[in-house]
């Protein structure tokens, strides 16, 4: 009698399981599962934010002291970049191998005035505005507004 009862175990368990389950097969404990499955991966995403602004020494957090003013790309890893640190003005250049000094300035920088801009950026302006900076252009359309073969 106890062999035929342990045969029919498994089919009692799964009868049993197809009784609790809803309408597509889920059950109250898969919810509950993907809930504290999400609170862990939030949390996992805080943990790491907090140990990389541990590692980093709160670089984000302080920026008081030392300011990147402007920055001039040479190549893909290469540029220059005037940095105000306390209150003294550095032209550093930046590398992949290092870092380098190659300018202390003795007042405060004027970045405002604008350096002097090339013809090219000067034409493609024009062009982006709907002016007509090309020097043929007039040469191009006859008094009625026709083009000329």
């Amino acid at each position: 009698m106890q062999s035929g009862l342990m045969f029919m175990l498994p089919t009692l368990m799964t009868a049993g399981a197809a009784a609790s389950t809803g309408i597509n097969g889920t059950t109250p404990n898969d919810y509950l599962k993907v809930f504290v499955a999400l609170c862990f991966i939030v949390g996992l995403i805080f943990a790491c934010a907090w140990i990389i602004r541990r590692m980093s020494g709160g670089v984000g957090l302080n920026q008081k002291h030392i300011q990147i003013l402007s920055v001039m790309p040479l190549g893909t890893r290469e540029k220059l970049m005037i940095i105000r640190a306390a209150d003294e003005y550095l032209l550093i250049g930046v590398t992949a191998q290092g870092i380098q000094t190659l300018h202390r300035y003795d007042g405060p920088v004027d970045l405002a005035n604008p350096t002097q801009s090339s013809p090219f950026a000067d034409r493609l302006k024009g062009l982006l505005k709907g002016l007509d900076s090309d020097p043929l252009a007039k040469h191009k359309h006859t008094s009625n507004g026709e083009d000329k073969p």
